[in-house]
């Protein structure tokens, strides 16, 4: 059976499975199991459902802030495959000694968030994030995905001081982005765009498109880890959510458009190997 897993009990549980005995009971399923960003959790749920159906096997999920859960990963070393937010932690030179191969599903885009039927009538225009008459939450980049990419962009306009100065508070990732809205904390946010097509949130928060030549998408790839005690199951794994099938449950939750899920699917996803820096 699907366990998903929440990172206030993350370390407790990897601490568990370092001292749990290495070798399998003579009845027991094999297991996977995967650290995923809170943004993508839905398909990745779905499909590893489907998986532990076919296979006969068990998979647990733990989900979180991409950067916190890649912290716990680098000190613990358990666990089969890795699924941040962003490419930003596989590109790292000091996090490539523990990733091995990835395949890419899908693609993250930054969108401003606003409440339900857009309230304040705000636009695609940045600078509002400076504007002192709006209440802002934005993530912190030093927990997640979406905050990384958000510094980056506030970098790239040389807006991150004036933005960073007006933010009403910080949150550590793309649901509590999610929660400020609902709450009527914010009057926008960034986040990523897929949040808004949850079941939960479509009736809280509309997404305001940000222009792709200011903030470029961002893919999604499901990363093999390098002490995986299955590699050959995780593999397997990651060939079937790399498959037509897979990439149509990801554009389900809006993580492929139209154009981009029919030439993904015209071949099957390759999984590449890691190449240093690359």
């Amino acid at each position: 059976m699907l366990r998903i897993v929440l990172t206030l009990t993350l370390s407790l549980m990897l601490i568990a499975c370092q001292q749990s005995s290495n070798t399998p009971a003579p009845n027991e399923k094999p297991e996977l199991l995967i650290y995923s960003g809170i943004t993508m959790v839905r398909p990745l749920q779905q499909l590893a459902t489907e998986f532990e159906k076919q296979k006969g096997v068990k998979i647990t999920i733990i989900q979180g802030a991409s950067g916190f859960i890649l912290k716990t990963l680098k000190n613990q070393q358990i666990g089969d495959i890795y699924f941040p937010g962003s490419t930003i932690f596989r590109s790292k030179p000091e996090n490539q000694q523990i990733f091995d191969r990835y395949v890419l599903v899908g693609y993250n885009r930054l969108a401003l968030i606003v409440p339900k039927g857009n309230p304040k009538h705000l636009n695609s225009d940045l600078n509002q994030l400076t504007d002192p008459e709006l209440s802002i939450v934005l993530s912190s980049p030093g927990s997640s995905s979406v905050g990384k990419a958000t510094e980056a962009l506030l970098n790239q306009l040389k807006l991150k001081d004036r933005v960073f100065e007006n933010v009403t508070y910080f949150t550590t990732d793309s649901h509590r982005l999610f929660k400020s809205i609902q709450n009527g904390d914010a009057d926008l946010a960034v986040n990523w765009f897929a949040t808004t097509k949850w079941p939960e949130t479509e009736s809280y928060m509309d997404a305001i498109p940000i222009d792709q030549a200011l903030a470029p998408k961002r893919s999604l790839e499901l990363i093999l880890l390098k002490y995986s005690k299955d590699k050959a199951l995780a593999l397997e794994f990651m060939t079937y959510a790399s498959s037509k099938h897979g990439l149509e449950t990801f554009a389900q939750y809006g993580f492929l458009n139209e154009e981009e899920l029919k030439m993904l699917s015209a071949s099957p996803q390759q999984i590449k190997v890691l190449e240093p820096n690359k």
